[in-house]
């Protein structure tokens, strides 16, 4: 995984998770704002949740289709006017390019 920030945004301000909904994952620090953590291998939907400076979140579900599928990970975050996007990037069998933005809404894990 990789993880890039432009300025004026800082690495600590943000925290990234997963939820792997019908396995054994509820849900797994991936980021911390220091460390990257390893993500678990498990198909079906994997919902990834940002949070920044416990204000503003993002979320997207990614899906697999096969446990043995691996997946490269980019994610690169950036302030546009005053919004916060993260532009994600998955290389591999299932990969997507996309860009959400932050909201104020917290969304729950299931």
């Amino acid at each position: 995984m990789e993880i890039d920030f432009s300025n004026p945004l800082k690495k600590e301000d943000f925290k990234i998770e997963i939820q792997i909904l019908g396995s054994d994952v509820n849900r797994k620090v991936i980021y911390d704002g220091n460390i990257i953590y390893d993500i678990p291998n498990e198909y079906g939907e994997n919902d990834w949740h940002f949070n920044y400076k416990d204000s503003l979140y993002g979320y997207f579900r990614h899906f697999k289709n096969n446990r043995n599928d691996k997946h490269n990970y980019t994610f690169h975050f950036f302030q546009k006017e005053n919004n916060i996007f993260a532009e994600i990037k998955i290389n591999g069998a299932s990969k997507e390019l996309k860009t959400i933005s932050f909201t104020k809404n917290k969304k729950d894990f299931r």
